[in-house]
């Protein structure tokens, strides 16, 4: 009798239909948070073309421990924003090459933001060039500590410098950066300029962080009122997220933490023009 219910059982076991499993492969990670206006050229590459959450899930670094945590460091050795690991577990690491990345991998999904001639490219490229090589490495004047007041405005005035030579760069018919079609430039540079927007302005004392610059204007005020096009859609949604936390910022007193405020105290020159 013990053997016949154990027979029973076995059978009723073996009948049994096995879990399903998903057939889809896993989706590839972003790690990344909303402040980050690295991690927001992706971020606006992966909305634009539909791929967020099935085939790329944005995920706080929080989940691996945070960007310092040993786990994270073993995929990311600098320790800092964005990453995106593949769906085959490939990290890949600055924000430039993880853009060229999705554009590339994704190509034929959503709308292609490759332009038509060489010598937009060329521009396109151009524009992104100094923003990376001359303003990008001293941004951080910004928001973040400074070894003294001299280097922070010093480094402010390069800033400065570049944004005119970003003027000269952006198209004058627009409304992109290049002209009628967006772009990687227009990923790569749009969520910095809400920094300096809300930083120069709210907390430096700019009267107009787009003061000489009008087709800078045009295009930053485009892309932020979200209206004319999807792309359009997508950065204002961008500018949100960075946006809400800057202010989250504010209210925390990121100014005085690091140094700013009491630095703006020193008679060096702050504001421009």
């Amino acid at each position: 009798m013990a053997t016949t219910t154990s027979t029973v059982g076995l059978a009723q076991r073996v009948a049994r239909p096995a879990p399903r499993r998903s057939t889809r492969a896993s989706a590839a990670k972003l790690y990344d948070v909303p402040v980050s206006n690295n991690g927001a050229r992706v971020r606006i590459a992966l909305y634009a073309k539909g791929l967020v959450p099935d085939r790329v899930e944005i995920v706080s670094p929080s989940e691996l421990g945070g960007i310092k945590s040993e786990e994270y460091m073993a995929l990311q050795p600098k320790g800092q924003m964005p990453l995106l690991v593949t769906e085959s577990g490939l990290p890949i690491w600055e924000s430039e090459v993880i853009l060229g990345y999705v554009l590339d991998k994704y190509d034929g999904e959503g709308p292609s933001f490759t332009l038509d001639t060489a010598e937009e490219r060329a521009l396109s490229t151009l524009s992104t060039k100094v923003f990376d090589t001359f303003i990008q490495p001293v941004q951080g004047c910004m928001y973040r500590k400074s070894p003294s007041a001299e280097q922070r405005a010093a480094e402010l005035k390069v800033i400065d410098e570049n944004l005119h030579i970003l003027e000269s760069l952006c198209s004058a018919d627009g409304p992109y950066f290049v002209g009628g079609r967006p772009c990687k430039t227009d990923m790569s540079l749009f969520p910095s300029f809400v920094f300096f927007e809300f930083m120069l302005e709210t907390q430096f004392g700019w009267p107009d962080a787009f003061y000489d610059k009008p087709k800078l204007r045009a295009w930053y005020e485009y892309l932020k009122a979200g209206e004319g096009s999807d792309f359009a859609g997508v950065t204002a949604r961008v500018y949100g997220e960075i946006f809400d936390a800057l202010k989250a910022w504010e209210e925390g007193g990121r100014w005085e933490v690091q140094g700013i405020k009491e630095h703006l105290e020193v008679d060096l020159k702050w504001v421009y023009p």
